[in-house]
């Protein structure tokens, strides 16, 4: 597994990438979990390996000496840092929430993606590259539709041939294999989606943030509108004390009827627990 690593990251470098060693799955006790051996992992075999990469992405080498020390040993995963630093971007497909669809309708509007690299994730999604614009790309979620995400400056992939934590392997796609297949520069109109989209996405949460807060939830949206707060709080670094005593405050007073105290203990826990290991993933602990 090493050896094949290794041989990948080698490819890597050749493509011009910037790589980091990630944290990766193996079996204890009869099941899979992250080599960082936390319970809690939010990014279980995603996250940077820490104590090689103590600033996460931002430590991304293409030193040759120094990635064939990371990877000549030890069965890391691996990653691909997006953005200036390799010279692309990526659209993260996640068929589980619907991204093959979003993509589908995408391309039935403007016209087929050009052929370009792929790589198929183990989690059964696909990580299609085009070429860095020369201009920043910001990392997004949802903006392209439900289940395609936007990995450009700052930001990371998975990328073959790791191992996803449920076992699967990344690969990348025979179809469009760097040896077969040139790296293309992204349609005008998907730019344009992905670069003017920053303002008026902003624009857009602003009124809805105001329209929850105003009006509040009732049965069936209750949960659901704690959690979006709360995801919208702990990301502008409210403490999560503070955030719980919000929303006990607007589940007390914007909920019709409220929600159990301990349901709203709970949702917000998990909220901070995900924070916590996105700020963790972005950093490179463990």
């Amino acid at each position: 597994m090493a050896d094949d690593v290794l041989a990948h990251a080698r490819l890597y470098l050749a493509l011009g990438f910037a790589v980091l060693p990630v944290h990766f799955p193996y079996e204890r006790d009869g099941r899979r979990q992250c080599s960082c051996a936390r319970e809690d992992c939010g990014q279980p075999a995603k996250h940077p390996f820490g104590r090689l990469v103590r600033n996460g992405v931002k430590d991304a080498s293409t030193d040759p000496e120094t990635v064939e020390r990371w990877f000549a040993s030890t069965a890391f995963n691996i990653a691909i840092a997006t953005g200036a630093a390799s010279g692309i971007f990526v659209l993260d497909i996640d068929p589980r929430h619907d991204g093959d669809e979003a993509l589908a309708a995408l391309e039935a509007e403007h016209g087929p993606l050009p052929a370009t690299w792929r790589f198929l994730t183990g989690g059964g999604g696909e990580h299609i590259l085009f070429r860095h614009p020369g201009r920043t790309v910001p990392n997004s979620a949802g903006v392209l539709g439900p289940g395609i995400d936007v990995r450009g400056d700052g930001g990371a992939i998975v990328a073959p041939p790791s191992h996803h934590i449920c076992g699967r392997p990344y690969a990348i796609s025979v179809d469009h294999h760097p040896e077969d297949v040139a790296l293309a520069d992204a349609p005008d109109w998907l730019l344009n989606r992905i670069l003017g989209s920053r303002t008026a996405d902003k624009a857009r949460k602003a009124t809805e943030w105001r329209a929850l807060t105003r009006e509040g939830a009732v049965n069936g949206e209750r949960n659901a509108s704690i959690a979006k707060l709360s995801g919208l709080l702990l990301g502008r670094r409210i403490d999560p004390h503070v955030c719980l005593d919000l929303m006990l405050a607007f589940n007390a007073t914007r909920c019709n009827p409220p929600l159990p105290e301990d349901e709203v203990v709970a949702t917000v826990a998990s909220i901070a627990r995900r924070d916590r290991a996105r700020r963790e993933e972005a950093r490179g602990d463990g």
